[in-house]
């Protein structure tokens, strides 16, 4: 039992301490991004049209989308999607076209076959798509960098890639258990994309030129599926595709007072998205938890073991130097969101995020459908849209 918690433990602390040191060259990576894109002449960036779908009435969704209005971009054209044209999202839409009349608004209709956002995404491809050579998808609730755009589309530009791919960083407001934990699952999924063989498409940044989206078929894909970044991604990845990550294409999220229930959701959300979508890698999330929440279980056991002559010494020592290392390495965690955070905190929201991994993966091991923006979306094999039905 002991070589099972040595191994596990070591495990976790190197796959820890690797994905720091990958987090840790990627301003390097941005900054090479920034001069090849540079070093582009105008006349090679390809016109693009940016979909937007908007839901809700989410705070941040103004500036946000703002943000994504004021790109140093040669030539986009801007499209917000709403479902309908009474919801509080189109209400800020007619309020962003006062001051940017160029934008344009879709009206998309309620889904029926498939995930609200995608058939959102697809309407507002549908509006732009003789007019473009790249489609580029973007959420609502991110602030981008006036550069976001070049970072996102230069590997489309120089032919390097047909998709690419950026992500999104927590800024946390507060220092609260909650907000700090939210703001570390976002990191280790960035962490995640930046390993070349785990990179894949995220759906509040991505871009792909108009041929590979006719190539393979991604209007027919999107159009039956729950989801639009794991679903093209298992396909990608069936075709040996690749995808280009752009660690300067970084969206920047606020968090304040973030609510469990909330986080909770989400983590649902991308849990369940890859069982259906991408089973194998569920699988290896499975592990992933295992070597998570085990190793400091039985860490306590074997300390508790060691006040009561039950544990060796020498069990007890290696317990007590993994979690010496554990805290320098979650130190190298905390430095890359560049906040002054106290450890203590970090360390216990680190201790929450675990706890909560594995509450959701226990739920995603018997769950059938998946519940976003109050809908109910039953889902069959690779994501297939069984049925829709409204939650709330």
């Amino acid at each position: 039992m002991f070589w099972l918690w040595f191994v596990l433990a070591a495990f976790k602390c190197l796959l820890l301490y690797i994905l720091a040191k990958t987090g840790q060259s990627l301003p390097r990576r941005a900054r090479l991004d920034d001069a090849a894109n540079r070093a582009l002449p105008e006349d090679r960036w390809p016109s693009v049209g940016m979909i937007v779908p908007m839901a809700g009435t989410d705070r941040r969704m103004s500036a946000a989308v703002r943000s994504l209005l004021i790109q140093n971009y040669p030539k986009y054209i801007p499209v917000l999607v709403t479902a309908d044209n009474e919801e509080p999202a189109a209400d800020l839409v007619r309020r962003i076209q006062k001051d940017y009349p160029h934008v344009r608004h879709v009206v998309a209709g309620s889904a029926h076959n498939c995930g609200q956002k995608n058939h959102n995404s697809l309407r507002g491809v549908a509006a732009v798509k003789n007019e473009v050579e790249v489609f580029v998808f973007c959420d609502s609730t991110h602030m981008a960098k006036p550069d976001f755009l070049r970072h996102l589309v230069g590997p489309l530009a120089a032919g390097e890639a047909e998709f690419s791919t950026g992500y999104h960083v927590v800024i946390p407001n507060d220092h609260r258990p909650v907000t700090l934990a939210y703001a570390m699952c976002v990191l280790l999924m960035r962490l995640l994309q930046a390993v070349s063989s785990f990179t894949q498409l995220w759906g509040g940044a991505m871009a792909m030129t108009r041929e590979a989206f006719g190539r393979y078929a991604v209007e027919e894909l999107w159009a039956c599926n729950v989801v639009d970044d794991c679903s093209l991604s298992a396909r990608l990845q069936n075709l040996r595709v690749s995808v280009r990550l752009c660690p300067g294409a970084l969206l920047h999220t606020e968090a304040t007072n973030h609510e469990r229930h909330v986080w909770r959701a989400w983590m649902d959300r991308q849990v369940l998205f890859l069982k259906f979508c991408m089973p194998l890698q569920w699988g290896l999330l499975g592990f992933m938890c295992i070597a998570m929440v085990v190793p400091p279980l039985m860490g306590v056991f074997i300390l508790l073991g060691g006040l009561f002559n039950v544990s060796s010494a020498l069990a007890v020592l290696l317990v007590v130097l993994w979690v010496i290392l554990l805290a320098k390495v979650l130190h190298l965690w905390r430095g890359l969101l560049r906040h002054s955070i106290s450890f203590s905190r970090w360390f216990l929201s680190f201790l929450d995020a675990v706890v909560m991994f594995v509450l959701v993966y226990a739920h995603s091991l018997i769950a059938k459908s998946i519940v976003w923006h109050g809908q109910r979306y039953v889902v069959g094999r690779c994501g297939r849209v069984i049925r829709v039905e409204r939650k709330f």
